[in-house]
């Protein structure tokens, strides 16, 4: 198949352009709203139907800017390098890529909060907990406040279709809350704020949309005012 050079030229020079951008690092700056702090949710399904970014305005606090990342497995390594580059973006061969390139580029978080799905669970979990140290220390590097996450449980009827992962996720929660207290990390507890009780750590059914591992709005708006705090601790952002 032969192509024109007026077929191939605009790509080309897109191609050209973009990799011009990564190696300059003068990617399209985005300027934040005076006096907002950024919050940056790094994590999967639960920063994806949550909106964080619809806080400020259902808690009437205008203080921060929020924005969830998705990264749809455990180890979250190249998502977290995407966005310690900011504003500088990564090069992707993608239509998705393409199609952004001449919109602005996302800011750089001033926080990011690590936050795992009870999906991945039970999972490999030597090297799970040897991954959260090593991002700790990028986000350190890079000058941003890092922030974790206790895994948000599931029902109990949940926990009996799946062999172990209530078992995993609390193991894995007792370990983050060690590791954050010994390391002096901000810990937002969502377990705390959905499960049933201190007893058998599941999530309340109230929460769930249906299948014992999703969470519905009900949920969500408890996590609203959880987060909000938490930014405001991370942070060290004065009350409005």
């Amino acid at each position: 198949m032969k192509f024109s050079i007026y077929q191939i030229s605009p790509l080309l020079m897109l191609l050209a352009a973009s990799t011009a951008l990564m190696i300059l690092g003068t990617a399209s700056p985005v300027f934040a709203e005076k006096n907002k702090t950024r919050v940056l949710l790094l994590g999967a399904s639960v920063g994806q139907e949550w909106e964080v970014e619809g806080i400020p305005k259902r808690l009437g606090d205008s203080r921060f800017q929020f924005e969830a990342v998705q990264a749809w497995q455990f180890d979250k390594t190249a998502a977290l390098e995407e966005a310690l580059m900011r504003p500088k973006r990564k090069f992707k061969p993608t239509k998705t890529y393409l199609k952004g390139f001449f919109e602005p580029s996302p800011l750089p978080p001033d926080a990011i909060v690590i936050k795992e799905c009870a999906a991945y669970f039970p999972g490999e979990m030597a090297r799970y907990k040897s991954l959260i140290p090593k991002w700790v220390a990028s986000i350190k590097a890079s000058g941003k406040k890092p922030a974790l996450a206790t895994v948000v449980p599931v029902t109990s009827e949940h926990a009996i279709r799946k062999p172990g992962r209530i078992e995993a996720i609390r193991e894995f929660n007792d370990w983050i809350k060690e590791y954050a207290a010994a390391e002096k990390l901000p810990l937002v507890d969502l377990e705390a704020a959905l499960r049933k009780d201190a007893k058998g750590r599941f999530l309340k059914a109230e929460y769930t949309s249906g299948d014992g591992l999703h969470l519905n709005r009900k949920a969500y708006d408890v996590l609203d005012r959880l987060l909000l705090d938490a930014s405001a601790e991370i942070t060290g952002t004065e009350g409005r």
